[in-house]
C-alpha cells in the first residue's frame, strides 16, 4: 500500500529578509520624524529668543524716547555712544545719563546706580543729533541686538525724537 503525500499545508509566517526590510524602512521612518522634531524644537527656541531681544529692545526704546521727549536739555559733550541730558523723572529734573559699556547700554538717573537697561548690542554707536551734539533738535536712536542664542540674526529698532523742551534761549 502506498503511502499518499500529504500536501503541504501553506508555513504562516515572515521570512528574516522581509523582517530585516520592515526594521529598515520602520528606522527611516522614525529617524525622519525625529530629525523633524529636533528642527522645530531648534526653532521654537530661535524664536522665543529673538521674542525676548524684541521686548527688551522695545522697552528700552520706550524709555529712552520718553525721557528724551521730556528733556530740557541736552549735554554738548554727548556723542554716538554717550549722551547726557537734563530731563523730568518722577515731575523732578534730574540728569539722566546713557552710556555703552561693551554689549550692554546702561542709564544713571541722578545719583542712583546705575541700571543695565539693554544687552548684547551689535553696535555702539547709537545716538545721532541734527543738525549737532551742541545744538541737537532732533536726536535719533539705533538700537541693534544680537539675541544671544541667535547668533546669525540680529533685532533692529530706530527712533527719531524731536526734542520739545529744550531751551533755546
Amino acid at each position: 500500500m502506498a503511502r499518499r503525500r500529504r500536501p503541504r499545508q501553506p508555513e504562516h509566517g515572515f521570512t528574516l529578509i522581509e523582517l530585516t526590510i520592515v526594521l529598515a524602512v520602520l528606522l527611516l521612518v522614525v529617524g525622519a520624524i525625529l530629525s523633524q522634531l529636533a528642527s522645530a524644537q531648534q526653532s521654537e527656541g530661535f524664536a522665543a529668543d529673538r521674542a525676548a531681544a524684541l521686548d527688551q529692545t522695545r522697552e528700552s526704546m520706550a524709555r529712552m524716547t520718553k525721557d528724551l521727549r521730556q528733556a530740557t536739555s541736552i549735554d554738548p559733550s554727548s556723542s554716538a555712544t554717550y549722551m547726557s541730558m537734563t530731563t523730568y523723572v518722577e515731575s523732578t529734573l534730574t540728569t539722566v545719563t546713557y552710556s555703552i559699556s561693551g554689549t550692554n547700554l546702561i542709564r544713571t538717573v541722578g545719583s542712583k546706580p546705575a541700571e543695565i537697561l539693554q544687552k548684547d548690542l551689535a553696535s555702539t554707536s547709537i545716538f545721532t543729533y541734527e543738525p549737532d551734539a551742541t545744538s541737537a533738535e532732533v536726536v535719533s536712536v539705533l538700537l541693534e541686538v544680537q539675541p544671544e542664542h541667535s547668533p546669525q540674526t540680529s533685532v533692529q529698532m530706530t527712533s527719531e525724537v524731536r526734542l520739545r523742551n529744550i531751551d533755546t534761549g
